[in-house]
């Protein structure tokens, strides 16, 4: 095979020096991080915390059901937008592909350099190396639900993900793509490995590794790989650190004039794991279709950020295709302001969703009834609002998969669930309209667009990596 993890790392060089000068990669994969107070300043780069997931969006349901483009437009958004196969020009940089590589050379970077670093503890450096395994297994598990197939016990040891380099050295010949099975196998030992190291809790910096986040993190692994037992036993352990909440929508964090006192993502008390979203942190608002912005109950405080294009709610009778959901700015009543960035990491809502569902899938409906009141109770205005009763294990299972679509919109796993969903038989088809209501593309049920195409410049790079079918 070709080399290219080169090919990434020398994008890597422009990331870094034009952003950050805690590392400055050479073309010969030398590294120039010396201390450890060089290693744990690079863990904070913006280079490892916020990701770029802004072309993935545009796959999701629930995005405008009006496309507002020439249909003849060959832009990256508008063919994801049609779940093209091919989306990016074959001579520029692959920008999803690339972007979670260049993120995992720099945790590389960190595993296979820190034991030498000049000064600080042996625990310090184990500590590093931890939190470096911890980011390293997120990244993978973003790349194996993109360009593998949805976990299947039976097909996992044959269905094919991604090269798993785990050098940091740019000229190391890049291995072959691993199977389903042993990308998912990798990316639980990086995880079990990092949990004897990390510190119980990350209260003052939550884009930093805690036991608490790689327990967060295996309960999402193992949610989409349909293990909902472990799932559920890895979301409750992860809720043990003491400092993590709910955050309540009723307690001061939303007014009559908006979102004033939202709390920024580095310390608020329900995120688990802060992953910043990129380029979507500077994303306003994102369209969504007229039955998203509609199928908020009554009460449900999460409805604010719902938009009419310029004005600062929803109109009584909104049109399609003049829709908005406030990503990541959160509009007040006068403009939008920036409070914070989306977080696409795991969250303590989250949590309580993987167990709920967990607990249902068992069996055990009283659990998954509490476990969802949790979090709507905290999301609903408690004038008039009832928790969700039934006895009926489909519909408690329906509505949890509900409220992940209202929780989690665009928290960076909605494409993940529609995979998911879809293997189960309970995705349903959706459809892009144009301006006349006619339905120009459709993503079925288990649809082979739900899986990426491995992008044609990589495949120039290594003529012998098999092509997704």
């Amino acid at each position: 095979m070709k080399y290219i993890y080169q090919y990434i790392a020398v994008l890597a060089i422009f990331l870094v020096t034009g952003c950050d000068k805690f590392l400055d990669v050479e073309p010969k994969g030398k590294q120039l991080l010396q201390t450890v107070k060089d290693y744990d300043l690079w863990l904070n780069s913006q280079a490892l915390t916020y990701e770029t997931h802004v072309y993935t969006l545009y796959r999701f349901s629930d995005i405008y059901d009006i496309h507002p483009y020439n249909l003849n437009s060959i832009t990256v958004t508008d063919l994801q937008y049609r779940w093209a196969l091919q989306f990016e020009d074959p001579t520029l940089t692959p920008s999803i592909w690339s972007n979670f590589y260049n993120i995992i050379y720099y945790y590389n970077a960190v595993i296979n350099g820190i034991d030498n670093a000049q000064g600080g503890s042996a625990q310090e450096k184990q500590k590093l190396k931890a939190e470096a395994l911890l980011g390293r297994a997120h990244e993978y598990f973003y790349l194996v639900n993109l360009y593998g197939k949805i976990y299947n016990p039976s097909t996992a040891d044959q269905d094919l993900s991604v090269p798993f380099v785990s050098s940091s050295d740019i000229v190391t010949i890049t291995p072959p793509r691993s199977t389903v099975k042993q990308a998912y196998e990798n990316i639980i030992a990086d995880l079990n490995m990092a949990l004897a190291s990390l510190p119980a809790d990350n209260a003052t910096n939550r884009f930093r590794g805690s036991v608490a986040a790689a327990n967060s993190m295996l309960a999402r692994v193992y949610f989409y790989m349909r293990d909902y037992a472990n799932a559920r036993k890895y979301a409750e352990l992860s809720l043990q650190a003491p400092s993590l909440m709910m955050l309540d929508y009723n307690a001061g964090v939303i007014t009559a004039t908006g979102f004033p006192n939202w709390p920024a993502l580095v310390t608020r008390k329900d995120v688990i794991y802060a992953r910043g979203a990129g380029a979507m942190s500077n994303v306003a608002t994102v369209p969504v279709t007229l039955s998203f912005a509609q199928s908020f109950a009554a009460g449900d405080l999460r409805s604010y950020f719902i938009k009419d294009i310029n004005k600062s709610t929803l109109s009584a009778n909104p049109k399609r295709g003049t829709i908005n959901y406030c990503y990541a700015y959160l509009a007040s009543t006068t403009s939008p302001n920036m409070a914070g960035n989306a977080n696409i990491g795991t969250s303590v809502a989250e949590m309580k969703l993987i167990i709920a569902e967990g607990a249902v899938r068992s069996g055990d409906l009283t659990t998954a009834l509490q476990q969802l009141d949790d979090v709507r109770k905290n999301r609903f205005s408690p004038t008039g609002y009832a928790a969700f009763q039934s006895g009926d294990q489909a519909a408690i299972l329906q509505k949890i998969t509900d409220e992940r679509l209202f929780e989690l919109p665009f928290g960076g796993v909605r494409w993940l669930d529609m995979r998911r969903l879809s293997s189960e038989g309970k995705m349903p088809a959706v459809n892009r309209y144009d301006a006349n209501g006619n339905v120009f593309e459709t993503l079925q049920p288990n649809d082979p667009r739900y899986v990426l195409k491995i992008p044609l410049n990589i495949l120039g790079y290594n003529p012998d990596m098999p092509q997704n079918q």
